[in-house]
């Protein structure tokens, strides 16, 4: 079944599809205008539905706006129903030449609660400069608390009652047909999934907020092959979910957009820098689960999205709800770029990270103990490091590259000490790891690990090597000890083999430091005893491996 999605907050107000009670929202609004324009329905250009509000301003100025009436005004302050959402607006121009310019203030958004007093306004284009906009349907979101662009609006808004929002035209050249469209018009925070399946998630989502004979939303649009997002996705939800949600994608570039306005002395965002987002989120009673890309083998991934943060906001990305323990995330050649925010996985041993890469972020945090395998960190932009190391954390085969800003990973704790690193491989960091546990440690270099420096800001780590030594060809719940050569002293000891060695038969590993002599003993009650033992054998300064034959003990008798 197709994805159950909806807005994340207030919902449509306005559907810009007639001057006296407009279908949107309570369906009771008006379309006005104050000033010298003319505004009416225009059913020529239009992207929702089939009707738009058109403006025409000749030489003139005014104010093009709708009215939610009295009673039905939006409180963006804490505890009101639209608290910490944003007003969604799409805006087509199509003679940006006719604006005045930017000085003088000749094209702004303004909200207020009054039509022609306590206003505020942002500034989005003039004939000089619209930021790149030379025309045609651009979405806009706007977030009324925000401070408009300096000297502009009138009195002092009050952002607990909003009723009117439009905009404000001031043109110097005469335009003989409407110039300037107005389509639907949301609050909300962004999108929201709260039941269902998909197999082509990414695509779905931006599908459905762009069908536009029955919606423009716009939280996500598709452009030349490139999903732009507007505010947060939540796939799941801790509040409104109401069934399993089954969400899979592969293969898309996924970008979290901008919309700017004029500060006075910059284009600046007209939204809150944390608002962009990505959270998995689910419910007591329902999972949610999230796969992007494809799982190849048992420990690496391909065909990821692409998942790109903006330098105007601290995109956060929270791929775990908590409520559910059934949920599950599993991204398999996922690439994170430049995501600024929060950036975790949580508390899952399901969750898996294979074959995805961390580019120019902030420091990812596992919480907990998902699968993270054949990975890459890379020029990280915390101050810290790339990765936040917990004692439960499941992580080999990884390499922490060109980290500069901070470290490749940092040690938080010494709860665990000494520490082990499966086959994490560093090169051109400045510093390999950050030890911020407050007391000094030990890393233990295995299978090929290469971590030398840690950043003198923090404590000590001593890194020593580790290498694996792998005794193969073992029959299950074989017992192995292995011991100084010529000696009892017991270095290891294996109850009962059971990791298959990829090979029909079970293997014990031996982890130590390098050099010096064991003997293996091997013991099972069904075979010839000490048959099999391997006798002298002398560790290398590398991984290395022994393979043992067993044969069956034909006078073992089991009644």
């Amino acid at each position: 079944m197709a994805l159950t999605i909806g807005i994340d907050g207030l919902g449509i107000i306005a559907n810009a599809d007639a001057l006296i009670n407009d279908t949107g929202g309570t369906g009771t609004g008006d379309w006005g205008e104050l000033g010298g324009g003319t505004i009416g329905t225009n059913p020529d250009v239009y992207l929702y539905g089939s009707m738009s509000i058109g403006n025409q301003y000749a030489s003139k100025s005014g104010y093009s706006y709708f009215d939610r009436g009295a009673g039905n005004e939006l409180n963006f302050n804490s505890g009101g129903n639209c608290y910490q959402q944003y007003v969604y607006l799409w805006i087509n121009i199509s003679a940006k030449g006719a604006f005045k310019t930017k000085a003088q203030k000749g094209f702004t958004i303004r909200m207020g609660g009054e039509l022609d007093a306590n206003y505020r306004e942002w500034l989005i284009a003039g004939k000089d400069d619209a930021n790149g906009w030379a025309g045609g349907w651009k979405l806009f979101v706007i977030d009324p608390t925000i401070a408009g662009t300096t000297g502009t609006g009138s009195g002092t808004l009050n952002t607990g009652a909003i009723r009117y929002i439009g905009v404000w035209i001031d043109t110097d050249v005469s335009v003989r047909a409407d110039s300037v469209f107005l389509s639907q018009i949301a609050v909300g925070k962004g999108i929201k999934v709260t039941a269902e399946t998909s197999t082509t998630g990414w695509k779905d989502l931006a599908d459905y907020c762009t069908d536009y004979p029955n919606r423009a939303w716009g939280m996500m649009q598709q452009r030349e092959g490139i999903y732009y997002v507007y505010g947060k996705i939540s796939i799941g939800h801790a509040l409104t979910q109401s069934a399993n949600v089954s969400f899979t994608g592969s293969g898309k570039i996924i970008q979290f957009g901008r919309s700017e306005f004029w500060s006075g002395s910059a284009w600046v965002t007209s939204y809150p820098n944390t608002a962009n987002a990505i959270t998995v989120e689910d419910h007591a009673s329902y999972t949610t689960t999230l796969i992007d890309g494809v799982v190849v083998g048992s420990d690496k991934g391909r065909s990821g999205s692409t998942i790109i943060g903006d330098s105007g906001h601290n995109v956060n990305i929270d791929l775990y709800g908590g409520n559910n323990a059934a949920s599950v995330t599993e991204c398999y050649g996922t690439t994170f770029k430049n995501i600024n925010g929060v950036l975790n996985a949580g508390n899952d041993a399901q969750h898996k990270f294979y074959s995805c890469s961390f580019l120019n972020c902030k420091q990812f945090d596992p919480v907990g103990a998902p699968e993270i395998k054949n990975c890459i960190f890379a020029e990280t932009t915390d101050a810290d490091a790339a990765l936040l190391w917990n004692e439960s954390i499941v992580i080999e085969n990884c390499s922490f590259v060109a980290n500069a800003t901070g470290c490749g990973i940092e040690m938080p704790s010494n709860a665990g000490d000494p520490y082990t690193y499966s086959a994490l491989l560093f090169s051109g960091n400045d510093y390999d790891v950050l030890n911020s546990s407050g007391y000094d440690i030990e890393v233990q270099k295995s299978g090929g690990s290469n971590p030398t420096s840690y950043d003198p800001a923090g404590n000590v780590i001593d890194f020593t090597a580790s290498f694996d030594f792998v005794i193969t060809g073992l029959e299950l719940d074989t017992e192995v000890t292995i011991v100084t050569a010529g000696t009892t002293t017991v270095l290891y000891h294996l109850d009962a083999a059971s990791i298959p060695d990829g090979e029909g038969k079970y293997k014990a590993t031996y982890t130590h430091s390098g050099g010096g002599s064991v003997d293996v003993l091997i013991h099972h009650f069904q075979y010839k005893p000490d048959i099999s033992n391997i006798y002298n054998v002398t560790l290398p300064n590398s991984a290395s491996s022994a393979k043992v034959k067993m044969f069956l003990d034909e006078n073992y008798y089991n009644p």
